[in-house]
């Protein structure tokens, strides 16, 4: 039987935490382009001791736990708190609800992100590298096309 073809043909284990220092935070696992849809997988990693701070967006996130064990704190219907979710858990947060995430323990934890394209775009460009020698200022036209 021919095996299944994937975007990484790199083989994992699956029992060892999949952070690497050369792996970015989220990483980009299918783009609306790849698939044609309005819907974007990444792949995020929350380090030890990592907080993401409180924050809200419209659109929707699903995440899933591959590896490690995440906090996550949710703010709707006025009841605001914290669960654990650990792996194979999904943690939904729909649109405009305040979330923030913690890892409290010492291994990094990674969760596949199901959310809209406009997020997609969004930790896209967040993974822009940037020159801290340069001064402050709007982007050029060339870093505005490539992205």
């Amino acid at each position: 039987m021919p095996e299944l073809q994937t975007k990484n043909d790199q083989r994992r284990d699956d029992r060892k935490p999949r952070v690497t220092p050369d792996r970015p935070p989220v990483e980009l696992l299918a783009s609306p382009d790849d698939i044609g849809n309005e819907i974007c997988r990444l792949r995020g990693t929350v380090p030890p001791g990592v907080v993401v701070p409180l924050h809200s967006h419209p659109d929707l996130e699903a995440f899933y736990v591959l590896d490690g064990s995440v906090e996550a704190f949710q703010s709707k219907d006025n009841i605001d708190g914290w669960t654990t979710a650990c792996v194979g858990d999904v943690v939904a947060i729909p649109g405009n609800v305040k979330h923030a995430w913690r890892n409290a323990s010492s291994l990094p934890t990674t969760m596949v992100i199901v959310t809209t394209s406009k997020m997609g775009q969004f930790f896209r460009e967040i993974r822009s590298p940037f020159d801290p020698d340069q001064p402050a200022g709007p982007p050029t036209r060339e870093a505005i096309l490539t992205s």
